[in-house]
């Protein structure tokens, strides 16, 4: 049997993954609208919100919601129906709960759960950021990974762990309960913050490799230095032209960050290294936002100047 767990190191409570719904929202959206259109001959505006509740770490709940625009009874009704035909998942339904009606799919075991990740990676919008399925048998002496091995969720409680060659981040919350781990070991690459090291074991040795493990140097290619990013004054990166918005450094510590006018990309993870909500104000030149953009949650505006 498998469980669903946080990948964001959070234990409990009920979560919204603004990053996950803009995905929904730029890959998904104006597909279902356009098949609502098709089957009932009028426009819809419609907002996603992807949610899930965690008790102790276990993902309890994983709910997609969509509010719409003119939300009388048979347009919700017909949404409805358009929402179990596009995405295959037979379980919608509306719900109105203080004042605002909704159409939802609400998934509380594993099978439902699965099917709706199923529904929404087949759309591109992957969870792995969010949420990932480990086997309910792994205990603390266990490593978790994601599916991609990008991520490390759990650090196993052993006196010294060698983190995977490939992974690129770890979970706020990866050492949580190693009481034994003395020693650990970061891969060449690996994106590190030596600040996050006050929620590791006292005393805990690292050791941050600039080699592979077997003594191997790392590739450099010949225009590395040319795609160096250019960084700001708020320690955010930018392509030599200005155009693409690359990431900021873990120095960062803007709660509001005004993206210039011009960009026109934003990279996937670009705040990744940020550890508290930021909410990014971004120009109407900007044409692409990537995956998993915010570290600890953020919030997008989009400005007409």
């Amino acid at each position: 049997m498998k469980k669903l767990i946080s990948t964001k190191g959070l234990h409990d409570g009920h979560f919204d993954a603004p990053w996950t719904n803009t995905a929904i929202h730029e890959r998904v959206d104006n597909k279902l609208m356009h098949c609502y259109k098709q089957d009932y001959r009028e426009d819809i505006v419609i907002a996603p919100t992807l949610s899930y509740e965690l008790s102790g770490g276990v993902v309890m709940t994983l709910e997609l919601a969509y509010t719409i625009d003119n939300p009388t009874p048979q347009r919700l009704e017909n949404f409805r129906e358009a929402c179990e035909n596009f995405y295959e998942l037979y379980g919608f339904m509306v719900e109105n709960e203080n004042g605002t009606s909704r159409v939802l799919f609400r998934a509380i075991d594993i099978f439902d759960m699965a099917s709706l990740i199923h529904a929404l990676d087949y759309q591109s919008v992957s969870l792995e950021g969010v949420i990932c399925a480990v086997d309910d048998g792994l205990t603390e002496k266990d490593a978790i990974y994601s599916p991609s091995g990008s991520y490390l969720i759990q650090i196993p409680n052993i006196p010294h762990y060698r983190i995977k060659e490939g992974t690129l981040y770890i979970s706020p919350m990866a050492a949580r309960h190693c009481i034994e781990l003395q020693k650990l070991d970061i891969p060449v690459e690996m994106l590190f913050d030596n600040g996050s090291l006050r929620e590791y074991p006292q005393g805990l040795k690292v050791k941050i490799w600039d080699t592979h493990y077997d003594g191997t140097p790392v590739e450099e290619e010949d225009d590395f230095n040319n795609d160096m990013p250019i960084f700001d004054d708020h320690e955010v990166g930018y392509s030599k032209d200005g155009k693409i918005l690359i990431g900021c450094r873990y120095t960062f510590n803007d709660i509001c960050y005004e993206v210039p006018d011009g960009v026109e990309e934003i990279e996937d993870f670009a705040f990744l290294a940020c550890r508290h909500n930021v909410e990014l104000s971004i120009p109407r030149t900007v044409k692409k936002i990537g995956d998993y953009i915010f570290g600890n949650g953020g919030v997008i505006n989009i400005r007409d100047e």
